[in-house]
């Protein structure tokens, strides 16, 4: 197991509704995780950001997602290690991968572990909102 196994428990309170489903972002450059996060709330999402994988393993509520938006590499870890992660404790949500340095190898890593959607930066302003409707209206994650 990884290191996610130990760490979610369920609480009470969510803010993410049926109408306002909630994203995870996990993006270390701080300008870039805010103008997206910023960019998913004016669309209507509940996010949840983060610098590193790190964050989201200590936020008990992150099962409870619809989608995940990860950067491939970040300070102490990688967008494809949580994927994996993630599934391991059987959160099934829709994800999609980001990243500068995109090439079809990793592109193709990331679809081959469960990644939905694989995005290069810099993402035009409309592209991310559009991935994430469109995969939490086909029912997001492994159907």
């Amino acid at each position: 197991m990884g290191p996610l196994d130990r760490t979610f428990m369920p609480l009470a309170r969510t803010d993410a509704t049926p109408d306002r489903p909630r994203v995870l972002l996990v993006e270390d450059d701080d300008a870039l995780r805010r103008s997206l996060q910023l960019l998913l709330v004016a669309r209507g999402y509940d996010v949840r950001a983060y610098p590193s994988g790190d964050g989201l393993a200590c936020d008990a509520e992150a099962l409870r997602s619809a989608c995940l938006v990860a950067d491939l590499v970040y300070p102490g870890g990688d967008g494809l290690g949580l994927l994996q992660d993630l599934r391991e404790v059987g959160w099934d949500g829709a994800a999609i991968l980001i990243s500068g340095h995109m090439t079809d190898e990793w592109a193709a890593r990331a679809r081959a572990i469960g990644f939905d959607a694989v995005l290069s930066k810099p993402i035009g302003e409309t592209v991310l909102a559009s991935w994430v409707a469109r995969l939490l209206e086909r029912g997001g994650g492994r159907a």
